[in-house]
């Protein structure tokens, strides 16, 4: 229970500006539970999002889903990740993964997999995985982003169908 309420009080550094003084109290709860997934979770996710850091985050990541490989948000962090870096097998990889482990935000999960198939120019595949974030996400603006990046895809798929090199 400490544990949860210091990586929250990182968190809200973190989310405040000071990132700096958000990660250092992170890494310093290592010292005291170095295999504690959740916080891995947690380095990785501040050094991806706030620190700009990949190469940390992508360690602390793995390591969460190393620690505890049925745990849920590093799998979203990974592929993310992987998208960002231009690594969308890699990424597909991470977020189809995810997707079978308990509690998993399967709208979050399945957009990911639709940039990614999106990104490699795999249109169909990207048009089926947005549909589907769309058909399991509750909120209405999620719904709306989600369709209309179906439509994008649609576009780009008739554009490409009438592109001659």
């Amino acid at each position: 229970m400490w544990m949860e309420r210091e990586m929250e009080n990182a968190e809200r550094l973190i989310m405040s500006n000071e990132v700096e003084h958000g990660l250092r109290l992170l890494n310093e709860l290592l010292y005291d539970e170095p295999g504690y997934a959740p916080l891995h979770n947690y380095l990785g996710w501040a050094y991806l999002y706030s620190a700009n850091d990949a190469a940390r985050a992508e360690l602390h990541l793995k390591m969460a889903i190393h620690f505890a490989p049925e745990y849920a948000p590093p799998y979203v962090h990974m592929g993310t990740l992987c998208n960002r870096a231009g690594r969308f097998n890699d990424a597909i990889n991470y977020f189809r993964t995810g997707m079978n482990k308990p509690e998993a935000l399967r709208n979050v999960l399945l957009e990911g997999i639709a940039q990614a198939f999106e990104m490699l120019g795999d249109y169909r595949n990207a048009i089926r995985a947005y549909k589907e974030a769309a058909t399991v996400s509750t909120v209405d603006m999620d719904v709306d982003r989600l369709l209309k990046s179906v439509s994008r895809c649609r576009k780009k798929r008739v554009a490409m169908m009438f592109s001659f090199w």
